[in-house]
């Protein structure tokens, strides 16, 4: 009873722990260190924990063909495509404007789901969009780069390996899990629980890319600052934009498609490329991950305020 008591705390407190991860990671850097030894393993708790959290959730309104094309279509195409036409009218650097547009082209965070079952919005949603675009990642990433002509050289063949890999893996030990969940109540008590088997992942993730994000920040401070800037409002403002968008469709589908939309998986990308981006490009990627893992407790704290309840409906 422990472990599951330890695990559903930290599934509860998931969206305060992530940014309390990152600033540990900048402050004090020999957990850095300890978080970016510890990654290859996040992957895995990652996508375990938001199978789990989805196969633990409460029954939710039934998900629609309809529904789940309407958001792999925004999120994976009719947005980075948006955006490229936006950017093409603005004058910026070229290794700037391949760091934003692939920071849009990023599949969700394979943390989606247990974000979404943090914020009490439609974790089994999440899910579907995260993993369908992470599979697709191998080939819409080459072809969205080669169209936009953003000039990187990615290396798919051994990601889509390894993705398949973590992803198969956690998907049958998720199975198995919930299979036999009746011998592993003291472990596996709730949603939560599961919901922190994620949250171990993403504070790993904090504390690894904060090692990044200090580098760039000494070496420019002025430059990672802007960029820091502009990664919040985008992320920040495409969470909104979609929520509003969709907000007929429900508090929580609305505020799942924004979550998915925002909180995208950059540091994939980052590892498509084979970390051989350019300086501007990486520099962006790397403040991405800040609103990135902010994300989720500025949702709470958003979806507390009388005002948006009253604004997006309910059912």
């Amino acid at each position: 009873m422990f472990v599951g008591k330890i695990l559903s705390t930290l599934g509860g407190q998931g969206p305060t722990l992530l940014v309390i991860s990152l600033c540990a990671g900048l402050l004090i850097h020999p957990l850095a260190h300890f978080g970016y030894d510890l990654l290859p393993v996040s992957a895995f708790l990652l996508t375990l924990g938001s199978f789990l959290t989805a196969g633990l959730a409460p029954s939710e309104a039934r998900i629609r063909l309809p529904l789940i094309a309407l958001v792999l279509a925004w999120v994976g195409l009719v947005l980075p495509l948006a955006a490229a036409i936006l950017l093409s009218f603005l004058p910026l650097d070229p290794a700037l404007r391949a760091g934003v547009l692939l920071s849009l082209l990023a599949p969700p965070v394979g943390s989606a789901a247990a974000i979404a079952g943090m914020l009490g919005l439609r974790p089994r949603l999440a899910l579907l969009a995260s993993i369908a675009l992470t599979l697709l990642t191998p080939i819409s990433i080459p072809c969205f780069a080669t169209v936009l002509g953003l000039g990187i050289a990615f290396d798919m063949s051994a990601l889509a390996i390894r993705l398949l890999t973590i992803i198969g893996a956690a998907g049958l030990v998720a199975f198995l899990t919930i299979r036999f969940r009746r011998h592993l109540i003291p472990v596996l008590p709730d949603q939560r629980a599961a919901t922190g088997i994620a949250v171990i992942g993403l504070i790993i993730v904090g504390l690894a890319t904060s090692q990044g994000i200090r580098a760039h920040w000494i070496n420019n401070p002025l430059s990672f600052d802007v960029m820091l800037a502009a990664a919040i409002v985008a992320n920040f403002g495409l969470c909104a934009l979609a929520t509003l968008m969709f907000a007929k469709l429900g508090l929580q589908t609305a505020g799942t498609i924004g979550l998915v939309t925002g909180n995208r998986n950059v540091t994939l990308v980052w590892a498509a490329a084979s970390f051989g981006l350019p300086s501007l490009a990486e520099g962006y990627v790397a403040a991405s991950v800040i609103p990135v893992l902010a994300l989720p407790l500025i949702i709470k704290l958003c979806l507390r305020l009388p005002s948006v309840g009253r604004l997006l409906p309910q059912s």
